[in-house]
């Protein structure tokens, strides 16, 4: 979780496709677990708190984001290994590395006022924050005004098996592995860092005839307003060997990936550094 939410924040306010918006909720009905499947943990986030339960099982999970607040929130998981607690993760927060016994487990990307979106994680037993460090108005971080939560994931497991992905992807240094074209739809895509640095997966929608060195000039200049892309899904900060599965509704058109964590120590985005990649959506069958 990282400051460069906020590029989001202000510039796609109401631009965020999520599968309720295409009308494909992926999520099951309550009661409607197939077996095997992931079970279902929905969070609800507002000003300024997340609504959940205190405890779940461990193992695959899928963590359903839904926003009821005004503002635009993101759901950020970390676990606190060891005997570390909440309190000592409130402590660190404005710390510019944080300590190693925070280790970030991804989560959900950034959803509009009214959005949903999903990402399914394996959760291990132990202790979790939930955190969300966008700024309200004012500049203060949303964690700072109560959007920070623990998260018990209980030695018990769950029973369930990760999905088989439609496609995988590596982020490393500094780069996607990533094909160049998929097929319109749901799609259901499994990313992993199989780097040596915390990165993130956001999938951006380009429009009009955005490229992805418009999308650098307008992240690098608040000045430029054109706001070349439309937010599609993503995941928040993975530790290196960390991965999750993103539910992606995909529109035919022009798409790119980015990760927008700042390189240690010098804190240069790793998009500057090649870690923004092109792809393109094509209908079903199509080429």
């Amino acid at each position: 979780m990282r400051v460069e939410f906020l590029l989001i924040c202000f510039g796609l306010i109401g631009g965020t496709v999520t599968a309720r918006q295409t009308g494909a909720d992926p999520t099951p009905p309550a009661g409607h677990r197939m077996p095997g499947a992931p079970p279902v943990v929905t969070i609800t986030a507002r000003e300024y708190a997340f609504d959940g339960p205190d405890s779940v099982e461990s193992g695959p999970t899928v963590l359903r984001l839904v926003s009821a607040g005004r503002e635009q929130h993101f759901l950020g998981l970390v676990k606190l290994s060891g005997s570390h607690t909440l309190a000592d993760y409130s402590r660190v927060l404005s710390w510019k590395v944080l300590p190693p016994w925070v280790i970030a487990v991804g989560g959900v990307g950034t959803i509009a006022p009214g959005g949903t979106a999903t990402t399914t994680l394996v959760l291990e037993p132990g202790l979790y924050a939930m955190v969300c460090d966008m700024e309200d108005a004012q500049g203060t971080p949303h964690m700072r005004k109560g959007m920070l939560r623990s998260l018990t994931v209980l030695p018990r497991a769950n029973g369930a098996v990760m999905p088989t992905p439609d496609v995988k992807i590596d982020l490393t240094e500094f780069a996607f592995m990533a094909p160049e074209t998929l097929p319109a739809g749901l799609r259901l895509v499994e990313v992993r860092n199989a780097g040596s640095q915390p990165h993130m997966a956001l999938v951006w929608r380009l429009v009009s005839s955005g490229s992805a060195s418009a999308v650098i000039h307008w992240l690098d200049n608040p000045s430029d307003t054109s706001h070349p892309v439309v937010l599609v899904g993503g995941v928040p900060d993975l530790a290196p060997g960390r991965g999750a599965q993103l539910q992606l509704p995909l529109q035919v058109g022009h798409y790119l990936m980015i990760c927008l964590v700042g390189d240690t120590p010098g804190q240069t985005a790793h998009y500057h550094k090649g870690m923004i990649k092109e792809f393109t959506v094509v209908p079903m069958g199509g080429r």
